[in-house]
C-alpha cells in the first residue's frame, strides 16, 4: 500500500478524468501516452478475466489490456452500447493500459509537491488503489499511479 504523505508528484501536472456523473480522478501527466475513442467491436474479448478487464486492444502495433476503470474501483461500469469507449492510455514501467472513462477533462497543474493524505473514513480498498489527494483550484481529485493499478491487475 502506498504511503500518501511520502509520494512525491513525478511531474507537477496532472489530467482529470471522470468516472460517472461525480467521480473525478487524476493521473500523473507524464503517464498519459494517448487518449481515443475505441469500437466495442475493436476489443477483443478474454475469458476468465475479471469483469473490469474488457479485454485487449490493438494501440499502435501493440497489445493494450482495456481497463473499465469505474467498474475497476467498484463503481457503476460502462454500459455495453453501439457508443465508442473512451480511454487514456497509460504507463507505467514498460506496460500500457488502456483506462475507460465517462469523460476527459484535461491537464491541469498541481500546485502543492505531494498528494495529500486521503480522508480516514475512505474505504480501505479505495486507500489501496489510490495514491492520495491533489487539487485542480479547488476541487480535490483522488490521484491515480498506473503503476499501482498494474501492480493490482497483475495479483489477480
Amino acid at each position: 500500500m502506498m504511503v500518501a504523505s511520502r509520494l512525491t508528484l513525478p511531474v507537477p501536472e496532472c489530467f482529470a478524468v471522470r468516472l460517472g456523473e461525480n467521480v473525478r480522478l487524476a493521473l500523473p501527466a507524464n503517464s498519459v501516452r494517448e487518449v481515443a475513442q475505441v469500437a466495442w467491436g475493436d476489443v477483443c474479448p478474454l475469458p476468465g478475466v475479471p469483469a473490469a478487464l474488457l479485454g485487449v486492444v490493438n494501440r499502435s502495433g501493440q497489445l493494450c489490456w482495456v481497463l473499465d476503470l469505474g467498474l475497476f474501483l467498484g463503481l457503476p461500469g460502462v454500459a455495453k452500447e453501439p457508443l465508442p469507449l473512451t480511454v487514456v492510455v497509460v504507463t507505467g514501467g514498460n506496460r500500457r493500459l488502456a483506462l475507460v472513462v465517462t469523460a476527459l477533462e484535461g491537464i491541469f497543474t498541481v500546485a502543492q509537491p505531494q498528494p495529500l493524505p486521503l480522508p480516514q473514513q475512505l474505504q480501505r480498498r479505495y486507500r489501496e488503489l489510490l495514491a492520495g489527494l491533489v487539487y485542480r483550484q479547488r476541487e480535490a481529485l483522488a490521484l491515480v499511479l498506473p503503476e499501482t493499478l498494474l501492480a493490482r491487475l497483475a495479483e489477480i
